[in-house]
């Protein structure tokens, strides 16, 4: 088996010895991660369903945790109305949440130490996968919320697996954001379509935890349900540092059967860039170098950590956002965002002009933070560059965070190897 499938064996109901792909288990997950949402008529009901089930006290509390980070602070009224409508939810049922400021969901839930090694967490966010990273199983929830909150129980069905084995060494001016982009170019929106997809090879080895983040991220673009990397020396340490809970690491058989194994030499690849309007039409940032851009913007799950934020505040250092660009940073996480203003990242971005805000998903699902206007063009390193994502009539491209901050310089797309 693959070691997905271990920790999905294990957390089944009742317990299996062996599964397969294609079978539908009952699973009890680890974390059931939720949003403090944006429909108040959501809350209302769910609390009306439980009543009329009679379930008082939630099998699952506490391991459910509600993170604000869908327009929080909350912009207007009626989402300020929904956020106090689920907030007084999750607080009747003694549900822990990390309200406006904490940052992403799925970046929180791992820096807290909530989602471990071999744990199993659902989450309401397409991108949960992005948890993957630790060498968990992290899937976004499907449906069946009533069924996790009234029974802690969940639908799974056993995916298959594709390996993308990453090989090379990346060239001066590749960031790491660079090479998840490249990899989704090469695969497509359906190069992993219904499997798990895992991530390994030499270079994988070598990846710092926030680009092999940036990494199980993209995990969603490619149609996966959710994206693993191997636990090894470098998670356990930076997992160790957060949490002192026990867990579990599971290996894959030597044996194990893959449905497609993808490989990816990334050593030549330039700095990638993905065009409107989609997140595997991607192609070398020289092709596009030179369109007119009005709004930069830095975060999002897929690029919004201390990693990230370093390598735009490399090329700003005492240098200027070009006057007509806005250009917008947000963190993911509170976490960065304190360890960024330590090492004085925030002071270099407000000393080029650019505007930081508080750890949360901000624009990338376009609810405030940096929506564009029609016609307005934005280079960003948000997880999707879906027409509309930022706002209907937006031009999004989506790129590293170095190409994006070399960007806000000279207002337009902009080679960064000329700051590096």
């Amino acid at each position: 088996m693959h070691a997905l499938h271990k920790i999905l064996a294990e957390h089944a109901r009742p317990q299996r010895s062996t599964v397969a792909p294609g079978e539908f288990l009952e699973i009890e997950p680890d974390v059931f991660g939720v949003i403090v949402a944006l429909n108040a008529t959501e809350a209302k009901l769910l609390a009306a369903d439980l009543e009329e089930l009679g379930v008082r006290t939630l099998p699952l509390r506490d391991r459910i945790y509600a993170v604000s980070d869908h327009a929080g602070p909350t912009p207007t009224i009626a989402l300020a109305a929904a956020h106090k409508q689920w907030r007084d939810f999750f607080k009747a049922h003694g549900i822990r949440i990390f309200d406006a400021g904490a940052g992403v969901s799925h970046l929180v839930l791992v820096e807290e130490g909530i989602v471990l090694p071999g744990s199993v967490a659902i989450a309401i966010d397409s991108h949960a996968a992005t948890m993957g990273a630790v060498g968990g199983y992290a899937t976004s929830l499907g449906g069946g919320r009533l069924t996790l909150y009234a029974l802690g129980r969940y639908w799974i069905e056993v995916p298959k697996v594709t390996l993308v084995r990453i090989t090379g060494a990346m060239r001066r001016g590749v960031l790491g954001r660079d090479v998840s982009l490249y990899v989704n170019g090469q695969l497509g929106q359906r190069g992993a379509y219904g499997n798990a997809v895992e991530f390994a090879g030499p270079y994988v080895d070598a990846l710092s935890m926030d680009m092999r983040f940036t990494l199980a991220n993209m995990g969603t673009e490619m149609g996966a349900v959710t994206s693993y990397i191997q636990h090894d020396a470098r998670t356990r340490a930076w997992v160790e540092k957060r949490t002192g809970k026990p867990y579990r690491v599971f290996e894959t058989d030597p044996d194990f059967a893959y449905d497609s194994v993808h490989e990816i030499d990334i050593s030549q690849i330039e700095p990638q860039i993905a065009v409107p309007h989609a997140p595997d039409d991607v192609k070398p940032v020289a092709e596009v170098a030179g369109r007119h851009i009005d709004q930069a913007y830095l975060g999002s799950c897929a690029s919004g950590r201390l990693e990230d934020l370093a390598a735009a505040a490399a090329i700003l250092k005492g240098r200027k956002v070009h006057p007509d660009v806005r250009f917008i940073v947000t963190p993911g996480s509170r976490e960065v965002l304190v360890e960024a203003t330590k090492l004085g990242y925030i002071t270099t971005f407000h000393e080029a002009n650019a505007i930081v805000t508080n750890a949360n998903c901000g624009a990338c699902p376009g609810l405030h933070g940096g929506i564009l206007a029609p016609g307005d063009v934005a280079i960003t390193s948000i997880t999707r560059n879906f027409e509309g994502r930022m706002g209907p009539g937006g031009e999004i491209y989506l790129a590293s965070p170095a190409t994006v901050a070399a960007s806000a310089i000279e207002g337009r797309i902009a080679i960064p190897l000329d700051y590096l």
